[in-house]
């Protein structure tokens, strides 16, 4: 479904690039109706079924975006053409995609001068968020619909509405409530495999983590998820160590435990350090709720212990602990809830995302470079698409249309003449007066 843009090498993909194609809607049917002892029997032309859509669904159950490279393109279902005796066609099956919580839909576009700019279509970051990434095109309607007192005999059907078409990055931000930073080799991962049930991999080197770890944590009755979060170092928020690929999964979270390692010396300065990087990722994340867990104290004489008892680290609480022996544990818990307690509740509404649907009556003519005339504007472009150009009744029926949204008045004002070319989204059509 698309280019893995990081962390290929890991099993891990937080940022993935695809394309999506949602299904074409079906054309609308020409037919008469042609039972015995009837001669003429008038339009019965049935419409075409709507294209399927593709639909993006946050799951808990999901962890990560690496199923979407298996398949270079998303693509749903097309609607089924219009039947006679007004029988309206298949509409295309949705095709609904699981994602993990923590996922943000994102449109990149690259200007001719400047950086990349990025647009957030949608931020699924709860169980049961939607986002429609591409809509099924309308069906055509058939000839049926457009007989008349006047016009018995229709012969010409809308076609079919093309399925939306996009190119997209997923982005994973994960969902802990709870993120566990600090140096590398201070004990993350091993504070979150003794609190969780998590299977961090761990070694006696730094980097040991390459990828976010994930756990869920039961204390006294209440559950949260904590992550341990890899690559903070001095320099991380312009990308030294692992930087800015793991920094971003901090974003999310509500309360910050610190891991600083009891044997590592300065360890005011390893705090001071870590905290610098924060501020200048994101201040906003630099200000959230911190407990700071002082590790590997097993590993202490008596008088670097009482040493130890004297340091500050601002208001926020502090425990000593040692991971490996779970000393120190319990007390450290106490104050993560007490924190967690503390932080706002977010709104229980489940958003579903979806971009507009409704065409925009406004439009616009103008003078084209090199000769003609141009109109734009949603429900005239979308108009086009669903006309048989070649069918001159369908053709009669969108100029006079155009008249009655006073199209053909505009253009006339500003110097269009009977046989012009006016290009309206991806057509060109002659000016005609009706």
């Amino acid at each position: 479904m698309g280019e893995m843009i990081r962390n290929s090498s890991t099993g891990f993909a937080d940022e993935v690039k695809i394309h999506a194609k949602a299904g074409n809607g079906g054309d609308g049917l020409v037919s008469f109706r042609r039972e015995r002892y009837i001669s003429k029997g008038g339009p019965d032309g049935g419409d075409g079924g709507h294209g399927g859509s593709i639909i993006l669904l946050a799951d808990h159950n999901e962890t990560s975006l690496i199923s979407f490279l298996r398949d270079k393109n998303l693509r749903a279902e097309n609607g089924i053409g219009g039947g006679p005796q007004k029988k309206a066609g298949k509409a295309g099956k949705d095709l609904t995609i699981k994602v993990p919580v923590g996922t943000q839909v994102v449109v990149v576009s690259t200007p001719k001068r400047g950086k990349p700019v990025e647009l957030v279509l949608a931020d699924l970051d709860r169980s049961g968020g939607q986002f429609v990434l591409a809509k099924g095109g309308s069906g055509g309607l058939g000839n049926s619909h457009f007989a008349r007192a006047s016009f018995q005999t229709p012969k010409f059907a809308e076609l079919g509405e093309p399925g939306e078409e996009r190119e997209v990055v997923l982005r994973l931000k994960m969902i802990a409530e709870v993120g566990i930073i600090g140096l590398p080799n201070a004990g993350k991962s091993t504070l979150l495999s003794v609190i969780s049930k998590a299977q961090p991999k761990i070694a006696d080197y730094a980097f040991t983590t390459l990828v976010p770890n994930l756990g869920i944590v039961d204390f006294k009755g209440k559950r949260f998820m904590a992550a341990d979060i890899p690559g903070l170092i001095e320099g991380a928020h312009l990308g030294k160590g692992l930087g800015i690929d793991f920094l971003k999964h901090i974003e999310r979270t509500k309360v910050i435990i610190h891991v600083l390692d009891a044997t590592h010396g300065d360890i005011k300065k390893d705090f001071k350090d870590i905290n610098v990087e924060l501020k200048k990722y994101n201040q906003a994340l630099a200000a959230e709720p911190q407990v700071i867990a002082i590790n590997k104290t097993d590993m202490l004489t008596h008088k670097s212990l009482v040493e130890l008892r004297k340091l500050k680290f601002g208001s926020y609480p502090v425990q000593r602990i040692s991971a490996i022996t779970h000393l120190g544990l319990e007390p450290l818990l106490y104050d993560v809830l007490n924190a967690l307690r503390s932080v706002p509740k977010a709104s229980a509404a489940i958003p579903t995302y979806t971009i507009a649907d409704i065409p925009n009556e406004r439009y616009e003519v103008g003078k084209r470079r090199g000769g003609g005339w141009v109109v734009k504007g949603d429900k005239i472009e979308r108009m086009l698409i669903k006309t048989d150009l070649r069918n001159e009744q369908a053709l009669g029926r969108l100029y006079k249309i155009l008249k009655r949204m006073g199209v053909q008045a505009e253009l006339k004002k500003i110097g269009a003449k009977e046989g012009d070319s006016v290009k309206i989204g991806r057509f060109t059509i002659e000016y005609r007066i009706v």
